[in-house]
């Protein structure tokens, strides 16, 4: 199947937020002839990970198609392995703008589905997370997932200054005021018209008035 259609299927619902529709039997394309595009069509991005790695020279076609599967089946990290470096690798590719939201969406489902580890882990991962849309946006203005990328970077927005409210309400209990009011002020200066900057001006109050 060419690459710009499967582009075109993997677009339509954004899969791995959703369900992934099955072809009948009558539909069903001829078996494929290599090991990795078997296990790409599979669904099975464990296996196809491991056979493009083991390759000594990865087609980029390929490369596209594992980085698509894996990403469909919520398999961020190697989605994120596949697809890092497409550009550079490939600076000519027509998909080099697909691959890379690819990339980054991969890195936000990463993002969203952790909650454990250090809190400033988290805030430090989700800036980092940030910035890479936020590159992304500056870079390829004229590609035609700006607009899906634009929306999960407000939610990213929101979700690190929550992160940041929390850290800063952690240190409260902590009665570390100095540290809990310097991270609240930081949410007000730079993460204004958000539900967590009025979080934070609420936390302010509280240390004020204790």
């Amino acid at each position: 199947m060419p690459v710009t259609m499967l582009r075109l299927l993997f677009l339509a619902p954004l899969l791995w937020l959703g369900g992934c529709a099955t072809l009948s039997d009558t539909a069903r394309p001829p078996a494929p002839a290599d090991a990795v595009t078997q296990a790409v069509q599979a669904g099975d991005c464990r296996t196809a990970y491991g056979l493009l790695e083991a390759a000594p020279a990865a087609a980029p076609e390929q490369r596209l198609r594992v980085g698509q599967v894996c990403l469909q089946s919520g398999d961020f990290s190697r989605a994120r392995r596949v697809t890092a470096n497409f550009d550079a690798d490939f600076p000519e590719h027509p998909d080099g703008d697909y691959v890379v939201y690819l990339h980054v969406l991969a890195g936000f489902g990463q993002w969203s589905r952790s909650s454990a580890g250090p809190a400033e882990d988290r805030v430090r991962e989700g800036r980092a997370l940030f910035q890479e849309m936020v590159t992304y946006l500056r870079e390829r203005p004229l590609a035609e997932y700006t607009d899906n990328l634009a929306t999960r970077l407000v939610r990213l927005r929101e979700d690190i200054a929550g992160a940041e409210v929390a850290l800063a309400e952690r240190e409260e209990r902590r009665g570390n005021q100095a540290e809990a009011r310097a991270r609240a002020e930081y949410v007000l200066e730079y993460y204004p018209r958000t539900q967590a900057a009025a979080d934070a001006a609420r936390l302010l109050m509280t240390i004020d008035g204790g």
